[in-house]
């Protein structure tokens, strides 16, 4: 079989470098909505936690890391050795990721930004001045911001929880991905259960991930909800888009590029 080279693919790989570009250099910099709260909210009475179970840095590298390995192996492994076919299925599976994780993470910080919800922790990031009336609402002018202005405007950035998204949007199409590279959701064909076990242990580790927001008081259980969804969702969106069903005889070759959808309008 004769596999196209990746330039065919070259408008995805440019807006993969724009999405990124975006979400460093942008999307992570915005400033959320300022609500207003009530200082005797319990729901937002929580502990500044200093030391999360799982870091930003630590979350990123995990669900782009964990699927680029595991791609790299299984693709190699599969083509059983450095040649075209191998290229091709590594360059695809991680555009594919990559699309997932830029898309993903720019959504999320617009929705953090838009909804402006503040964290479980958010009081004690806000440190209100002393006499400030605890049964009216109060804006963030009354904040004294112990931690630092950057802790305080981070507290508002809730729903939906960014750790949930790119967990499930990385390990969420490297299970896909998995799924469809065993052929395991062929019907009529059996397949060993140890096979599917192996094929979900990503979302398993993106659902610790996710509830040690909860944990750490960095979310309500709605925004890892709300971002677990919004994550897998996606890691459907791209991983089909470079895939055939899985329940399709060729489910572990890429789509043909006639096959794709152009990404920008023709």
């Amino acid at each position: 079989m004769a596999y196209p080279p990746l330039k065919h693919y070259w408008v995805d790989w440019i807006c993969v470098a724009g999405l990124i570009a975006l979400f460093f250099g942008v999307s992570e910099r915005a400033t959320p909505f300022s609500r207003q709260f009530y200082l005797n909210d319990m729901s937002l009475s929580h502990p500044f936690t200093h030391h999360e179970r799982v870091s930003a840095f630590e979350c990123i590298a995990i669900a782009f890391l964990v699927p680029l390995v595991s791609i790299t192996g299984v693709s190699l492994y599969r083509a059983k050795g450095w040649n075209s076919k191998f290229i091709h299925q590594l360059g695809v599976g991680v555009l594919g990721l990559l699309l997932a994780l830029s898309l993903n993470g720019n959504v999320t910080d617009a929705l953090k930004c838009w909804i402006a919800r503040p964290r479980p922790d958010f009081l004690d990031r806000c440190g209100a001045a002393k006499g400030t009336p605890r049964n009216v609402m109060v804006t963030v002018d009354v904040c004294t911001a112990p931690y630092g202005k950057s802790v305080l405007v981070e507290g508002m950035k809730s729903t939906p929880s960014g750790h949930s998204s790119i967990a499930f949007a990385g390990l969420g199409f490297l299970t896909l991905w998995l799924l469809g590279q065993a052929k395991l959701m062929q019907p009529n064909q059996r397949q060993p259960i140890y096979k599917f076990i192996v094929a979900f242990i990503p979302i398993a580790i993106a659902t610790y991930i996710a509830l040690s927001r909860t944990q750490d008081y960095r979310h309500h259980f709605g925004d890892v909800i709300s971002g677990s969804v919004l994550g897998f969702i996606f890691a459907g969106l791209m991983y089909f888009r470079y895939y055939p069903a899985l329940a399709d005889e060729e489910c572990d070759e890429p789509k043909r590029v006639d096959d794709i959808r152009p990404i920008l309008p023709e």
